[in-house]
């Protein structure tokens, strides 16, 4: 019996091959997946719309649909980034006791542990130079994970007898603590090798330089000058 002829090879036509994910409707995912994994690896500045769209899977002109340019992919990032942000301080505060100053150290702490946990995200979120600050997603998303610190800054406040004395003053000051916190973690050795690869050791800390600030921040005016 003679054996059948191969197929013939027809120019032009390639085998078949499974469409990528981003073919059901959801590429803008597989880029801010794409940015998140690149962003880890090579920092913000290392950052290309080109290297993003090959590890998507897609050409460099696709991420141009969705969100126009460089800054608009890492500010549309950092948005969601920060609506991560306050979903984690409303789950800490949940979790905490209802008094004032527990609800206040549950924002600090979300604080730290996310950006311990989200180093490249967290390192974006603070880089105006490279977001398009006005955009509302990013507006209402910042807006609400820094209304979490206020208000619960505002309620230690009044619990102490200050409505409104120094808020902004105290609000400052916890940012301060926690925000500089978080940075020496990630970017000094040295600072960080205390509680280094111990989460739990590292949030208690946090909370202690919380207490040890509880003064400021329950302060009803700023002591007289001397000599005045």
């Amino acid at each position: 019996m003679s054996r059948p002829n191969p197929p013939l090879h027809r120019p032009g036509r390639r085998p078949a091959r499974a469409a990528p994910a981003y073919h059901h409707g959801d590429l803008p995912r597989a880029l801010l997946d794409a940015a998140e994994s690149m962003l880890a690896e090579t920092g913000v500045d290392g950052f290309t719309l080109r290297e993003c769209a090959r590890r998507a899977g897609v050409s460099h002109g696709a991420p141009a649909h969705h969100f126009g340019d460089v800054r608009g992919l890492l500010t549309e990032f950092t948005a969601e980034s920060f609506e991560q942000l306050a979903a984690s301080m409303q789950r800490q505060r949940h979790a905490a006791p209802a008094d004032a100053f527990s609800q206040l150290v549950a924002v600090g702490l979300a604080y730290v542990d996310y950006a311990l946990a989200h180093r490249a995200r967290f390192q974006l979120m603070f880089r105006s130079d490279r977001l398009a600050q006005g955009t509302p997603r990013l507006r209402a998303a910042s807006a609400a994970s820094y209304g979490h610190l206020l208000e619960t800054m505002r309620l230690v406040a009044e619990s102490a007898g200050a409505p409104g004395a120094l808020l902004q003053e105290k609000v400052a000051l916890a940012w301060s603590i926690v925000h500089g916190f978080a940075t020496l973690m990630l970017d000094n050795a040295l600072f960080a090798a205390p509680t280094q690869g111990r989460p739990k050791q590292t949030l208690a800390l946090v909370r202690r330089l919380l207490e040890m600030s509880r003064d400021a921040f329950e302060l009803r005016a700023l002591p007289a000058a001397a000599g005045s």
